[in-house]
């Protein structure tokens, strides 16, 4: 099989594809560990279609991509992959000039390449609902299962089929709890389905066929905790999974998720005790926000608000990178049908300016080329 490539050049350690794809952000992509190359199925261009796209990287600065039969243009596929691993956010400019000068921790690690997704709103919605009590190898199955019983078949590479994400209409039409309850899902089953079943009615109202127009349209109306407290009145979204939501799925950067682990880090790391007075302050705060009201923890809330003011305006970024050299980890799924574990992978950092921002940061992107595998 032949695959025409493209590639973008990146300064070294922007972007580490083996620590993004496969550490608990998106669900779907499959590794061919042969031929190591990376595979899903993606919305790209804007009549949202799907292509199955594929990714390698060679050397730590190339990224290179092709879609399955051509099946998008590479200038369009090439656009796609930058909004998608936002590659305008120049990472190590961050990590020594902003997050050193706050964070005394972030002297002693680096980011490995380990960005934010810029992922489809509704799939990331859905995948996070999955990730409730869960681990990445069982959230991988239900997304996967979601795509081969309720998506649509878009093509076949390395002798596995590709399936779209299913939309709300999709799952409330061909989907049933039982179903979703016998594929594994357990207590999720009523969740996805009422979830899908809401953002119908929900998209129908506003005049928008499309789940991710929805969001999209609704966030650029609404501040971070209205857009939080709307993606709560969908069952099975809590504060945590709302804030993944908001983070991977609507590109707010300064959002901190706080689970335990993050709580955790934060009480050993950070000395964090929550102080009885902006507790109040905050459950003040959202007495005109009823469901977050009920569905927050204070404590967590104010682990996220301590972190924000620590890390300033990509905070959201500065917890994943801190988080994933916490765990040292990434897991996901290979083209035999296995779900391995693997270390994190180790990157070479580009060399800083005296002032410590990178040389020469205008030419992050560089002139698309076309390759042939």
């Amino acid at each position: 099989m032949m695959l025409k490539y493209g590639q973008i050049v990146l300064p070294k350690g922007e972007l580490c594809i083996s620590n993004v794809l496969q550490a608990g952000q998106a669900f779907r992509w499959v590794l061919n560990e042969s031929e190591e190359r990376y595979a899903t199925s993606m919305k790209v261009g804007n009549d949202n279609s799907y292509s199955v796209v594929v990714l390698r990287q060679p050397e730590d600065h190339i990224l290179e991509f092709a879609s399955l039969n051509e099946s998008c243009e590479l200038k369009t596929l090439k656009d796609h992959l930058i909004r998608y691993f936002r590659l305008d956010i120049p990472l190590q400019e961050l990590h020594y000039s902003d997050w050193q000068k706050r964070d005394a921790r972030f002297e002693e690690i680096t980011p490995h390449g380990m960005r934010m997704l810029g992922q489809e709103p509704w799939e990331t919605l859905v995948s996070f609902i999955c990730s409730s009590n869960n681990n990445i190898s069982r959230i991988t199955k239900m997304c996967s299962n979601l795509c081969i019983h309720y998506g649509n078949k878009i093509g076949t590479m390395d002798s596995l089929d590709f399936y779209s994400f299913p939309t709300s209409d999709e799952l409330v039409e061909k989907a049933s709890e039982t179903q979703l309850r016998e594929l594994g899902f357990g207590y999720r089953a009523k969740f996805i389905i009422e979830t899908a079943k809401k953002m119908v009615q929900d998209k129908t109202d506003a005049g928008f066929k499309s789940d991710t127009g929805f969001l999209e349209d609704l966030n650029s109306k609404l501040t971070y905790e209205q857009m939080r407290e709307h993606l709560m009145s969908y069952q099975g979204i809590g504060p945590k999974v709302a804030d993944c939501v908001c983070l991977m799925g609507l590109r707010m950067d300064q959002v901190v998720p706080v689970d335990v682990h993050v709580g955790r880090i934060a009480k050993r790391d950070y000395k964090f005790q929550a102080k009885k007075e902006q507790l109040k302050k905050l459950s003040e705060k959202y007495k005109e926000l009823p469901i977050t009201r009920k569905k927050i923890n204070l404590e967590l809330d104010a682990i996220r608000l301590m972190f924000l003011e620590l890390w300033g305006p990509r905070a959201g970024w500065a917890q994943g990178i801190l988080f994933t050299n916490e765990v040292g980890k990434t897991s996901g799924t290979t083209s035999t049908g296995e779900i391995k574990r693997r270390k994190l992978v180790k990157t070479e950092e580009t060399e800083l300016g005296p002032d410590g921002i990178q040389e020469h940061s205008e030419k992050r992107m560089v002139e698309i080329k076309a390759t042939s595998n």
